[in-house]
């Protein structure tokens, strides 16, 4: 019994140890990433005669670098017409779009699908949830050339809507994750309301979805961050409706007006994270809160 104690003992402070280093670990990265946008922010209030002296440290004279970005930096869009200048007010209204329009169906589709997969035991469900863990493990390479084909052909490239359908589809990681609430969601709920008269449809929207809006809302944050920040996929396929994150990427070339200067690009930087902290700071509630489904009465 003693020698069962010690090992018990030596297992607790070894857990302990690990713990604590983790603990270690993850406080010093979350202090990087905090002092890191400490840093962005106090550049984005100097010049750049400062910025070559002062880099570190507090601003001695604040500059107000905003107002000359959001009205100074234009993106050209080249059309059959002539070049023309998008300003950063339209790239906001690109931009806010394409991301939420992609984040929805991006979100939406995979959830449904894998409701549909998880709630009926058929074997078609079984071959869709084959074809998602395929497209995980089996890289996709060359594959660019040909979707640009196939988007010009439908009517999809250069329109904004175009992107919302091309990113509704059901591959990817978050496929398994609302498969996965599906399947531990307890099957008396739909024996319930089928009792009470309700058909699939009924069930669907207002059963099963009101029980993973929490995860529904995670996970279309994390799309939507992920489509703000996206500049590859405007890149491609909107040249004629450039978005911030596409705006920013140009910024780092552009010479005219001291826009390429890296207080320009901080501050740019900072415009970019204000939608991200303005949505946090309405749906922390709701995001933060664990995903809680309710008893059946019988």
């Amino acid at each position: 019994m003693q020698t069962v104690s010690k090992r018990l003992k030596s297992s607790e402070t070894r857990l302990s140890l690990l713990t604590v280093l983790l603990l270690i670990l993850l406080v010093l990265y979350a202090l990087m990433l905090v002092g890191l946008l400490v840093w962005a922010f106090l550049t984005s209030f100097k010049s750049q005669q400062e910025f070559r002296v002062n880099v570190i440290g507090l601003p001695q004279t604040w500059v107000w670098n905003y107002t000359f970005v959001f009205q100074m930096y234009l993106y050209p869009v080249f059309t059959e017409m002539g070049t023309q200048y998008v300003g950063m007010g339209l790239m906001f209204l690109y931009s806010l779009l394409y991301a939420v329009g992609c984040a929805f169906t991006a979100t939406l589709v995979p959830c449904i699908t894998s409701y549909l997969c998880a709630r009926f035991p058929y074997r078609f469900g079984k071959l869709i949830y084959l074809i998602v863990i395929v497209t995980m493990v089996i890289p996709i390479v060359g594959s660019q050339p040909s979707e640009i084909q196939v988007a010009k052909f439908l009517g999809f490239y250069d329109q904004i809507w175009g992107l919302w359908l091309m990113k509704a589809n059901f591959l990817g990681m978050y496929f398994l994750v609302f498969f996965g609430i599906f399947r531990g969601i307890p099957k008396e709920y739909e024996e319930a309301a089928k009792m009470d008269g309700a058909g699939n449809f009924a069930i669907l929207f207002r059963i099963m979805l009101p029980l993973v809006r929490n995860t529904f809302f995670v996970v279309m944050l994390i799309r939507f961050i992920e489509f703000w920040n996206d500049y590859q996929t405007p890149l491609i396929y909107l040249k004629s409706y450039p978005t911030v994150a596409l705006g920013m990427f140009n910024m780092a070339n552009t010479r005219e007006n001291g826009l390429s200067t890296v207080p320009m690009r901080m501050t740019g930087a900072m415009l970019m994270l204000l939608p991200i902290l303005a949505i946090f700071l309405v749906f922390q509630r709701r995001l933060i809160g664990n995903l809680t489904v309710g008893g059946i009465k019988g």
